[in-house]
């Protein structure tokens, strides 16, 4: 298994080789720094579903474990360096720190193509802290549901501070692709149906402050 995740900035990744040693990959940039920093800064964007909507207010700093941001609108947060490609697993730990007046989506997304452009397109998979899932491809303009906001036993549900952190995991190997919440499968669906090679990313909704581990890829 080899794990294959790469960010520049403070999100070092680790490489397993095929013989089991593990080493670190990184770029010129990997020291860990303890202060925060300005994500934008450290070579993520911030993409709104609606041009139009301000996101100079919304909070979005880099940490050395991983990026906070929120509370700001509908969006995805993409770095050039975060790829996948060919059979792999993507996992990203989601803790919603404040979810406003009530349950707000975060997680990841996966398959980016031309993400900043007209003909965006990619996957992507949120949780809820009312122990719900949802599963989406985006193209353009348009999305698409995969699976509905579905109520699951796997999602940790929010605390009465509006607290919660799961696991999110995909795993794209041969024609499926799962979608696993702590560990235990939610769906399966089928790799001609969705994006899955491209760009990984980030994803939050409106008025939802959230903070994401370093997202890990490996290839399997």
């Amino acid at each position: 298994m080899k794990t294959c995740t790469l960010l520049t900035g403070l999100l070092t990744l680790a490489v397993a080789g095929c013989g089991g040693e593990a080493e670190t990959t990184t770029k010129t940039e990997t020291e860990t720094v303890a202060e925060p920093r300005d994500a934008l800064a450290a070579g993520w964007s911030l993409r709104p579903d609606d041009p139009a909507e301000q996101s100079a207010a919304m909070r979005f700093v880099q940490h050395a474990d991983g990026v906070e941001a929120g509370p700001g609108p509908n969006a995805c947060l993409w770095h050039p360096d975060l790829r996948a490609t060919g059979d792999y697993r993507l996992s990203v730990d989601v803790t919603h720190l404040d979810s406003g007046l009530h349950p707000h989506g975060a997680g990841l997304t996966f398959g980016g193509q031309d993400v900043h452009g007209e003909g965006q397109r990619y996957t992507y998979f949120l949780v809820r802290g009312d122990r719900n899932f949802l599963i989406k491809t985006r193209g353009g303009d348009d999305t698409e549901d995969v699976v509905n906001w579905t109520e699951h036993a796997a999602v940790a549900p929010e605390d009465d501070d509006g607290v919660t952190r799961n696991r999110l995991s995909v795993e794209v190997r041969g024609d499926e692709v799962r979608f696993l919440v702590n560990g235990t499968e939610v769906h399966r669906g089928k790799r001609e149906e969705l994006p899955t090679d491209g760009q990984i990313g980030l994803r939050l909704v409106h008025d939802l402050h959230v903070k994401f581990g370093r997202p890990v890829v490996e290839s399997l």
